[in-house]
């Protein structure tokens, strides 16, 4: 779980990071906004689309609950970022922004204080020997920093595209940024919650799904240092704040089902998943 939040998460994040900063640096604030905003709910289609098509394995029964904190983070930084769009606050404190801050300070309490319960439930566990064959730690390491590095260069020129397509195609930043953009630097994250889902480790998927929502959210914090107009969420085009608010409610619906246990029958546990997929559909056909 602790490597699908922090680890996986963040690093399957890197393009976001790059294209929202990319678009502060060249002053669009919706694609910036639209992207990290647009790409919590791009997560969750994935993740609800993987489980309609494992769901015979029933893979979100056997979820732990210990991703309820992660979730409930989730939705307070949504909630935050939503309220920061609609209020347009345009305060801001050594070139950053008030919201900005706010966001800064609950991911980061919000992190450590999930990392500290994680630690307690860890010295609790019996320990496991661990297996022949494994790779060793230094090599675990090395793997990681090398794909994350490919990862991070790789999302480099989606949002100077991005923008070019929105200033000659008349197409809305805010649908570039939200859409395209975002389902684009999502794709490392789609991988790696199919390669969890395949596994059967549901808990790496969600922590991974979770986690990177939580760092999506604080890409757009980290881009408003880079954005010289002042705040880049009173920057942005209300029609985010409706992108926030889609994810919110796909974050609210997580968090219900990491509290079922039991189903009737197959269609009743894949009656969530369907309801998030059409709601995405149209969130589509509404921003568009």
């Amino acid at each position: 779980m602790l490597a699908g939040t922090l680890l996986l998460a963040v690093a399957t994040s890197l393009p976001e990071l790059t294209a929202t900063v990319s678009a502060a640096v060249i002053g669009n604030a919706d694609i910036a906004i639209g992207n990290g905003l647009g790409s919590v709910i791009f997560n969750f289609l994935v993740l609800f689309l993987l489980d309609l098509y494992f769901r015979k394995h029933r893979l979100f029964l056997r979820v732990s609950d210990n991703h309820f904190h992660t979730g409930l983070l989730s939705l307070v930084l949504g909630g935050v970022a939503g309220l920061a769009i609609y209020f347009q606050s345009d305060q801001s404190y050594i070139g950053i922004g008030q919201t900005s801050w706010v966001i800064a300070a609950v991911y980061f309490i919000g992190i450590s204080l999930i990392s500290m319960k994680q630690r307690n439930d860890k010295k609790k566990e019996v320990e496991v020997p661990e297996k022949e064959g494994t790779m060793s730690l230094r090599k675990v390491i090395a793997l990681f920093v090398f794909y994350a590095g490919i990862i991070f260069f790789s999302g480099s020129g989606l949002s100077i595209s991005g923008d070019w397509m929105a200033s000659t195609t008349g197409i809305s930043a805010t649908v570039v940024g939200s859409l395209l953009i975002a389902m684009a630097t999502s794709l490392p994250d789609a991988v790696g919650v199919y390669v969890a889902l395949r596994k059967a480790n549901i808990n790496l998927a969600i922590g991974a799904i979770l986690g990177s929502n939580l760092f999506n959210i604080f890409v757009v914090t980290i881009s408003d240092g880079f954005y010289r107009h002042g705040s880049i969420w009173a920057a942005g085009d209300s029609m985010n704040m409706w992108t926030a608010i889609v994810g919110c409610l796909l974050t609210f619906a997580i968090l219900l089902l990491l509290k079922r246990d039991r189903t009737k029958n197959g269609f009743t546990y894949s009656l969530p998943s369907l309801l998030a997929v059409f709601s995405y559909i149209l969130f589509t056909v509404f921003i568009l």
